[in-house]
């Protein structure tokens, strides 16, 4: 199980533990990065709701469609993970299988993000806390900034 939390309250930075043990940090941010298991990753949305995973030579390892929304993925290779929001303004995510049994789950609540991803390659369950992270802090931001606009 990883517990992803906000390294501050302004902070674009999450920290990310595995069984309560550290893993890595990861900069949630359009331009973001990661560390794991000494190779180096990094993030960005190059347009739209999707957002990458390259390594360290610039290369796309995996590609995050739409997370947040009603139904999501995360692709990589051949492996193919699929969410869905658990409820219209929910914010838990269940991994699903073909058949749309429950295999896993990202919860996120105010302490942070966890996910229950076993048996995912571990740089994709980082990538899936971290895209997820991303998504749901520019949504924060568009709603604040309407508001403060009066829109």
């Amino acid at each position: 199980m990883l517990h992803a939390k906000k390294s501050g309250l302004a902070s674009r930075r999450y920290e990310i533990t595995s069984d309560g043990k550290p893993l890595t940090v990861v900069e949630a941010r359009s331009g973001g990065r990661f560390e794991l298991d000494g190779a180096t990753y990094q993030l960005r949305r190059p347009l739209g709701r999707a957002y990458q995973l390259l390594s360290a030579d610039g290369s796309v390892l995996a590609t995050a469609a739409r997370p947040g929304d009603r139904t999501w993925s995360v692709e990589s290779g051949g492996e193919h993970l699929r969410f869905e929001r658990a409820a219209l303004r929910g914010r838990d995510h269940t991994q699903v299988d073909a058949a749309g049994n429950a295999i896993g789950s990202i919860a996120v609540g105010h302490s942070g993000i966890d996910a229950d991803l076993a048996g995912t390659d571990l740089r994709l369950q980082v990538f899936a806390i971290a895209a997820l992270a991303m998504r749901l802090r520019r949504r924060r931001s568009a709603i604040a900034a309407g508001a403060v606009s009066g829109g």
